[in-house]
């Protein structure tokens, strides 16, 4: 396990490391509507995501980080601040 300091000034758990990784990627909202965004930093189970705009995202959705959706994560928003999110990808996917 790996204590990692965060922007909200405590210590975090977690099981995997992230690495710093500033990457544009969209949010599949639904099947039509897509949300530009930026990975700030990623592990295996989950990462930290930089929304452009406020919108409203559901509990889960798919992270695309290529343009054509070939290299894409399931993902369940686990946390929000802001424009800031972190979500974990499930396991079961």
């Amino acid at each position: 396990m790996v204590v990692v300091g965060n922007s909200r000034n405590h210590a975090e758990m977690r099981k995997k490391p992230r690495r710093s990784f500033h990457y544009g990627a969209k949010i599949l909202k639904d099947k039509d509507t897509q949300v530009a965004c930026a990975v700030a930093d990623i592990s295996h189970s989950g990462a930290r995501i930089n929304l452009q705009n406020d919108v409203e995202l559901p509990a889960e959705f798919v992270l695309l980080l290529t343009r054509n959706g070939g290299a894409h994560r399931h993902c369940r928003l686990v946390w929000r601040e802001g424009l800031t999110i972190g979500v974990k990808f499930p396991e079961n996917r």
